[in-house]
């Protein structure tokens, strides 16, 4: 009895027009069963009760509702109304792109655009594709930050597409595809502002790398797709993972998606492959075949989990499908810009069948495309050290800039500050902002001229100061940052150009990070040493988020304990002491050299003494000229 009398309640509201929904979703059908059909069934396949008042817009803006398992129309009815509920009507189809005469588009870019740090991102990403492409980008629908004067602005040419926020990139990518005119175009290009938990920066790099890289690679896979048409999928060669190690929580639902494509659950345990991250190409029958198994009404509001939600399911589903079709995948590299584009049957021979945690496959990828940059500079072969090094206002200008800041503790040491000031000048991405903590018994600014966008501390030494002070310079400094993540810098150490981008990406998965290889060069003694310590590392070499991490440091360098007050052993008692998200970053290149034996005030710490029975000689130079290149210039004197 209260099923129909919630049918009843369903049919007498406004919003409900049996016509409507008959003609829209049960052709042939009895308009006077609609409104128990929308009760029972329709709801939960997203399915609208009339023109003016969309399901999925309801449950998105009300998660409430959508978790209490309402019908939403119900809910407003019998008290959303009188709470002044919002209330959406449905999303109606998207024009295609006016081509003033110009042939229609054969290709279809749709990027999600939800994450606004990334526009700029993915705003360079479609520069790549060709004028001939239409290109549609979607927006969560009633947010506070997205509208399409935004979209608009930041994607000039594209098509602002409305979305309700339902089913991340994945839902989005289908409800963009139900509610444009697909006729006509032969391929589609799936992009969105990957964001996450897993070192994002690098991640949503490679998938750019490999997906679209640039004008000649896009133009590449335009023309495979053209010419083969046995190819079906196509993205990053390094990031089309094997599909059976990486099933996790999603077997049972791509089972019923299976089924529902009337493919056999048995290519589950194939040798298939999908796009971790869903940057992909596709062709168009395979986005048909996609909807016909996995429509955008069947994903329901709820909070992102990491994984066995239906959009995961859905990131695996064209690769599983497009093993079921017999279709080939067109792969190109994220670490090799000039390789082609290879076509193949499905996983690469070299693809690892096994489950690799996504930090340590993204941090392998991280270190396998900044290494040969690295060798090339440090061999000459590119630009970046040498000549190259001197700090320039123009160049400053012209340079990125990241939201990070650089911390520096130093005195009385003008000569080592100097290169500490070249180290920082021509970092590849330049910080916001630049701490300088300086106790020296002559300041710092008699001798050295800091840039404007530097921040002098001057900390007047007191008697009260232990005999190492650099735990007092961390304090007062602390004190001065307003980035959220930080690194540090030595002012007597090298550091290469690009060794800010490497360590960044890292701060966002985790509060605490570091090289865990330590190398140092002793250079009056003329002799280098390796350290590696399997819990912490140097505190030259370490990176943190401010909070949690940065309270740790503050505690430590107050506290009484002799190695740090008489040595400055900050480093082991802060990494050792943080219970929090860290990492020791395993396989890197030399992006930092601890240098012990120069000018100005000495060094307590462990590394500083040559007779230290671990250090190798170097007599010639050799290491240095392996690790340094081309500054070897600025410390053979």
């Amino acid at each position: 009895m209260r099923l129909f009398l919630a049918a009843a309640r369903i049919g007498r509201s406004p919003y409900f027009d049996r016509s409507w929904y008959v003609r829209r979703y049960l052709p042939g059908a009895r308009p006077v069963f609609a409104a128990l059909h929308y009760l029972r069934e329709g709801a939960a396949a997203g399915f609208d009760p009339g023109p003016g008042f969309s399901t999925r817009g309801y449950l998105a803006a009300h998660p409430d509702v959508a978790a209490a398992g309402v019908n939403p129309l119900l809910h407003y009815e019998r008290y959303g109304r009188a709470e002044g509920r919002e209330l959406t009507p449905p999303l109606g189809p998207v024009a295609r792109p006016e081509r003033e005469g110009r042939q229609a588009a054969e290709m279809a870019v749709i990027v999600h655009a939800y994450h606004l740090e990334v526009f700029d991102a993915l705003r360079r990403a479609l520069a790549a594709f060709p004028e001939h492409a239409d290109i549609y980008v979607s927006y969560p629908r009633g947010s506070k930050t997205h509208d399409e004067a935004l979209i608009r602005d930041a994607f000039p040419g594209a098509v602002p597409v409305a979305v309700d926020n339902l089913g991340q990139d994945v839902g989005a990518f289908l409800q963009v595809l139900e509610r444009i005119d697909r006729r006509g175009y032969r391929v589609y290009c799936k992009l969105h502002s990957k964001m996450g938990d897993k070192l994002p920066a690098v991640w949503r790099e490679m998938l750019l790398r490999g997906t679209v890289g640039s004008a000649a690679r896009v133009a590449e896979f335009e023309a495979i797709f053209r010419d083969q048409p046995e190819v079906l999928l196509g993205g990053a060669r390094e990031l089309f993972l094997h599909g059976p190690s990486y099933l996790l929580g999603n077997a049972a639902a791509l089972t019923k998606l299976l089924e529902k494509a009337e493919v056999p659950p048995d290519v589950l345990e194939s040798d298939w492959g999908f796009f971790g991250g869903t940057f992909c190409w596709l062709r168009a029958e395979l986005v048909e075949r996609l909807m016909a198994c996995l429509g955008a009404g069947e994903f329901h509001p709820g909070p992102v989990q990491r994984d066995g939600q239906l959009a995961h399911a859905g990131e695996r589903l064209p690769g599983l499908l497009a093993q079921a079709m017999g279709g080939q995948v067109a792969l190109a590299s994220c670490l090799d810009a000039e390789a082609p584009v290879e076509v193949m049957p499905g996983l690469p021979r070299e693809a690892p069948r096994r489950n690799i945690p996504m930090t340590e496959l993204l941090g392998g990828l991280g270190t396998r495309w900044i290494t040969p940059a690295v060798a090339a500079m440090a061999g000459g072969q590119a630009p970046g050290l040498g000549a190259d090094r001197c700090y320039s206002p123009a160049a400053r200008a012209a340079a990125p800039v990241g939201d990070y800041a650089i911390l520096t503790p130093t005195g009385d040491r003008p000569e080592a500050f100097a290169q500490c000031l070249r180290m920082v000048a021509t970092q590849s991405l330049q910080p916001r902002e630049w701490i300088v903590v300086d106790d020296g018994a002559r300041p710092l600014t008699e001798d050295i001229a800091l840039p404007d966008w530097a921040r002098y501390v001057r900390r007047t030494p007191g008697p009260q100061d232990p005999p190492h002070t650099l735990p007092c310079n961390v304090l007062a400094g602390l004190e001065h940052l307003s980035a959220e993540r930080v690194l540090i810098f030595e002012d007597d150490d090298w550091y290469s150009p690009l060794y800010a981008a490497f360590l960044l990406p890292w701060l966002d998965s985790f509060d605490l990070v570091g090289l865990n290889l330590i190398r140092y060069y002793h250079l009056q003694g003329r002799a280098w040493k390796h350290g590696f310590q399997p819990a912490h590392t140097a505190f030259a070499q370490s990176g943190f988020r401010r909070g949690p991490a940065s309270e740790c440091l503050a505690r430590v360098c107050r506290s009484e304990n002799d190695e740090i007050r008489q040595q400055g052993l900050i480093d082991r008692h802060w990494w050792h002491g943080f219970e929090g998200p860290k990492y020791l970053i395993q396989d890197h290149p030399a992006l930092h050299l601890g240098l012990k034996g120069g000018t100005g005030r000495p060094g307590l710490a462990s590394g500083h003494d040559r007779a230290e029975v671990d250090y190798i000689p170097d007599p010639e130079g050799a290491y240095l000229a392996q690790v340094l290149g081309p500054d070897r210039v600025y410390y053979d004197s």
